[in-house]
């Protein structure tokens, strides 16, 4: 989720974004679901449009997780190795909570402007 502005722009049809700081969600492929295995981190990102998607990479640690959409994960946190893991900053669990109640069905929801103001505090 872009949580600072970013401008748009159209290449035909397709819409890009430009390359600005972007709120990743992940959690560890090596421990079990749930509010103590969910993190963020930020990157630089640009997404551009993929089909109906908006896709995006970003570099980790000298790895590249592929993006989609909010938080990177269609509002989901994205899937990370331990070692990417190890670098992202544990959510507030109210944060988590809200996230987990915020409906937002493939995207961000309810949470969206919390979590906004909570990276911008946290990243900055």
């Amino acid at each position: 989720m872009y949580y600072k502005g970013t401008t748009g722009y159209y290449v035909g049809t397709e819409q890009h974004a430009r390359r600005a700081p972007f709120l990743i969600l992940v959690q560890s492929k090596d421990r079990p679901l749930g509010p103590d295995n969910f993190r963020a981190l930020v990157r630089k990102v640009a997404m551009g449009q993929v089909g109906n998607f908006m896709m995006g990479r970003a570099r980790v640690s000298g790895k590249t997780i592929v993006l989609s959409g909010s938080y990177g994960g269609d509002g989901l946190p994205v899937t990370v190795s331990e070692e990417i893991y190890q670098k992202a900053i544990p959510v507030p669990r109210e944060l988590y909570d809200k996230w987990n109640k915020g409906e937002g069905w493939n995207s961000a929801g309810a949470e969206a402007g919390d979590m906004a103001e909570w990276a911008k505090k946290t990243f900055n």
